[in-house]
């Protein structure tokens, strides 16, 4: 009668061990997914940034072309060949230099002000023949120890020659 009303030491024991083992695994399950979050986030932030980059380069493009530079010669005015970084409110290339991205109060992205971020953005531009120009945004950034980068490419055509 005895023994069957308490466990006995070594069934608890048992028991423990089969809750602690379930918490454990459940927590290292939450780190993962809290780690893998925060690095798709990083992802998610650096190809919008490349995206910019290309965008502003392709509206110093259209800008070349709404001023009627659209021969050979001059539809790619300020689009020198070589290393650029850009930035949202400026109208023209900046020259390169290894400086971080800095976010402001209203969560722009810039060079200005603001707090720095992990990231940098360099536009790399090269002419390929009279009517095309590659344009390549490369976005660096370090987390958790490890280098990430992203490069995004862009090919811009002279479509609308004179």
């Amino acid at each position: 009668m005895k023994n069957n009303k308490a466990f006995t030491l070594i069934e608890v024991i048992i028991a423990i061990a089969v809750i602690t083992a379930a918490l454990m695994s459940s927590m290292a399950l939450i780190t993962f997914s809290v780690s893998s979050i925060r690095v798709s986030k990083s992802k998610i932030i650096a190809t919008n940034l490349a995206q910019e980059g290309l965008e502003i380069v392709r509206n110093i493009r259209d800008s070349n072309w709404l001023s009627y530079k659209r021969s050979p010669e001059n539809w790619r005015d300020g689009l020198g060949v070589g290393d650029y970084r850009v930035q949202y409110n400026q109208l023209g290339l900046l020259s390169f230099s290894s400086t971080p991205l800095r976010r402001n109060s209203s969560s722009f992205y810039q060079y200005d002000s603001g707090n720095n971020t992990p990231f940098y953005r360099k536009i790399v531009i090269e002419h390929i023949g009279n009517n095309q120009i590659k344009t390549v945004a490369e976005i660096t950034w370090q987390e958790r120890g490890r280098n990430q980068s992203i490069q995004v490419e862009d090919r811009l055509y002279n479509w609308l020659e004179e």
